[in-house]
């Protein structure tokens, strides 16, 4: 689970807009700011995922610092940092979360060995029985 900075602001036409520093291209618009800052994580996983399919290394996350000082970013999306809301959001990297695994078979060997285990021990139950005195 890796924290990223989100930026989010209002648009001229009402709604919000969320943008990701560290995923050029990756926003999220919504009419409110909490579902713009999960379109963009849903668009930030999905640009994840291609490069996980890739072989590429994931972006490293930013601070705020770094951000404001990429002034041509900043100049790209409209950010005004008076008026900007910083969060940040975590996203987990595909392929680094738990896998959980199906459980083994057992092989054919092993069932077979227990079964014929129980096979013998309910034989011995069944002839114990039936060599049991009988009470009158």
């Amino acid at each position: 689970m890796v924290d990223y900075l989100v930026v989010t602001l209002q648009h001229p036409s009402g709604g919000w807009v969320a943008v990701l520093p560290d995923f050029v291209g990756v926003t999220g618009r919504a009419t409110s700011m909490q579902h713009a800052i999960d379109r963009a994580a849903a668009g930030a996983r999905e640009v994840c995922a291609v490069i996980f399919d890739i072989k590429k290394a994931m972006p490293q996350p930013c601070d705020i610092g770094a951000a404001q000082k990429n002034h041509r970013w900043a100049k790209e999306y409209g950010i005004d940092w008076q008026q900007a809301v910083i969060q940040k959001v975590t996203l987990s990297h595909p392929g680094t979360g738990l896998r959980r695994r199906p459980a083994k078979r057992e092989s054919k060997v092993v069932e077979w060995s227990r079964r014929a285990a129980a096979r013998r021990a309910s034989i011995a139950v069944a002839s114990a029985a039936s060599y049991a005195p009988q009470a009158e």
